[in-house]
């Protein structure tokens, strides 16, 4: 299926590029010489680096009938509880709402129905390439520009910083434009000044875009910024298509083609869709997530086919639309610090492009959550999962 796909690909397209990198490019014909040079050993094909490594592995999984782990490059692979299940194409690793670094399980046909559906509904076709400025390995880029590339034949020009210069340059390079993005980028590159003139469609997801931004998009640009909302476990929910600015903050667009939604006795979005994947490999009590149907962390509601987002009621910390685990940060800051009473959270952040910040509470008093302490606890931290806010337990306990 998906096999038969890459061909026809390849058929039409063999002789033109299909990646713009630093190091140069790559034709659709070179991509399939090299990833059928690959020669898989294990159950499955570990995809992780750039966009280059991405495409080759991804398409090497493809060409010797093998399962695909993607993995974003500053993560480590986690093995699958119980193995991989029969069936399985695709394996993400993701945090997602509920804060627990877990594996998702995926079909071809699964994978290939949200990447359809999304090239449909974005009318890719129309778009002479993607500038890739985010992470082609989280399950967003992934969709949107990977499996694009190699399922649709659609051209993409990687950035693997989404700083103003080279984003800049890589723009100014194609006409008809499609740039996916986030709001935390979308704020970053307005304020710099990013000549968007190319950009033939502008798409933000990942966290909540709110109507100050399109505005700004809109005034400063003259772009709209299409919200497409959905989740890593049943891709693709819903695409706001209007070409005016919304009116409603919480209106993330219209449900897809082939997409039913609906609000669950939890107040939860419950999906039903050709897309949603096989399951996780730990299961939490209480969960539905497979057969078709995926019930999300998120509130929100249906009406007149549109979906409007209220919030996300999981574990999981949002900052800038990278999903984080509560308990991995803690289990970190434990390791630095030594401490076992210590424990973190996300709350909403001033700042409504950073969606959430990290909170830390820790078992000392106040008075030891000096800059030294702090910056001692940090050290094995990424740079997003540093809490923007230290909690004594005792002050805590004063505040409830």
């Amino acid at each position: 299926m998906i096999g038969e796909r890459w061909q026809q690909v390849l058929e039409k397209h063999g002789d033109e590029v299909a990646l713009h990198h630093p190091a140069g490019r790559l034709t659709f014909a070179r991509l399939d010489e090299e990833a059928r040079r690959l020669k898989p050993t294990g159950d499955y094909v570990l995809a992780q680096g750039g966009a280059a490594e991405l495409l080759r592995a991804v398409l090497a999984g493809v060409l010797h009938g093998r399962c695909v782990h993607v993995v974003e490059k500053d993560r480590s692979r986690r093995v699958p509880e119980g193995g991989v299940p029969a069936g399985a194409f695709l394996i993400k690793q993701t945090v997602g709402g509920s804060g627990l670094r877990r594996c998702q399980f995926f079909t071809a046909a699964q994978v290939l129905a949200d990447v359809d559906r999304l090239h449909a509904a974005l009318g890719l076709d129309q778009c002479g390439a993607c500038v890739a400025a985010i992470s082609p390995a989280h399950s967003y880029g992934l969709s949107v520009t990977v499996l694009q590339t190699l399922l649709h034949g659609l051209p993409m020009h990687w950035v693997p910083e989404p700083f103003p210069a080279p984003l800049g340059e890589a723009l100014r390079q194609h006409e008809r434009v499609f740039l996916p993005g986030i709001p935390a980028l979308w704020r970053a590159w307005l304020r710099a000044g990013v000549p968007l003139a190319n950009v033939s469609l502008a798409v933000s997801a990942g966290s909540p875009l709110t109507l100050a931004l399109e505005r700004n998009a809109w005034e400063a640009a003259a772009l709209k910024l299409h919200n497409l909302y959905g989740a890593s476990e049943c891709g693709a929910v819903s695409y706001d298509a209007s070409q005016l600015p919304r009116e409603d903050e919480r209106d993330v667009g219209a449900l897809l083609p082939g997409v039913s939604a609906e609000v669950d006795a939890q107040g939860l979005l419950l999906v039903q869709s050709s897309s949603v994947g096989l399951g996780y490999d730990e299961i939490l009590a209480g969960e539905c997530f497979g057969e078709g149907r995926f019930r999300t962390c998120d509130r929100g509601e249906v009406k007149d086919h549109r979906l409007l987002f209220q919030e996300c009621a999981g574990a999981g910390i949002n900052v800038a639309g990278r999903k984080l685990s509560p308990e991995e940060i803690a289990a970190k800051l434990r390791a630095a610090t030594g401490l076992k009473k210590l424990s973190v959270h996300g709350v909403p952040s001033r700042d409504p492009e950073r969606c959430q910040e990290v909170v830390a509470v820790v078992g000392v008093p106040a008075s030891e959550l000096t800059p030294a302490f702090r910056g001692t606890a940090c050290l094995g931290l990424s740079p997003w999962e540093i809490p923007r806010r230290w909690v004594a337990e005792e002050d805590k306990r004063h505040q409830t």
